[in-house]
């Protein structure tokens, strides 16, 4: 075990990382995971990837306290931390969440690019690997639906 094996530190996940399947095969096991929320921040699809041949899931900070993008916070060691830096390619960021009983965690660690890319719709496969991962943390239907209803409302009214 490294030294770093101790040191316990919340991760908050919003897009394919709430996945349990995608976060095992990227960091291995955790102890503790809980819904969470972000507040001040709206989830848009404005990063593109290679890999995933569209657009994904980032931060963008909104003067609405109403605001808000439902997630997981994971317990992880710093070493998982850094192999999930390695894997998304820029240094984790502190930002404060809510969990469900009213508890705050003020210093979770986030992913947040930089950019002015507008928003995109993402591409489907990765959006069900989203959907998966809410559902897999007990998220509701409504929730989920919720997550991406600015999409589907475009497709029924064209």
């Amino acid at each position: 075990m490294s030294s770093s094996q101790g040191s316990k530190i919340w991760y908050f996940a919003y897009g394919s990382n709430l996945n349990v399947d995608q976060m095992k095969s990227r960091v291995g096991q955790w102890q503790l995971s809980k819904r969470a929320l972000v507040r001040n921040y709206r989830l848009v699809f404005n990063v593109y990837s290679k890999k995933r041949n569209g657009y994904t899931g980032n931060l963008q900070w909104s003067e609405n306290f109403e605001d808000t993008v439902p997630g997981v916070v994971y317990h992880i060691t710093a070493d998982q931390l850094k192999e999930l830096e390695k894997f998304e390619g820029i240094p984790a960021i502190g930002v404060g969440v809510e969990l469900e009983d009213g508890n705050e965690i003020s210093h979770a660690k986030v992913f947040v690019w930089k950019t002015t890319e507008k928003e995109h719709e993402p591409p489907k496969d990765y959006r069900r690997i989203i959907e998966q991962g809410l559902l897999q943390h007990g998220y509701p239907d409504s929730t989920v639906k919720r997550v991406f209803s600015r999409f589907d409302a475009i497709r029924t009214k064209a």
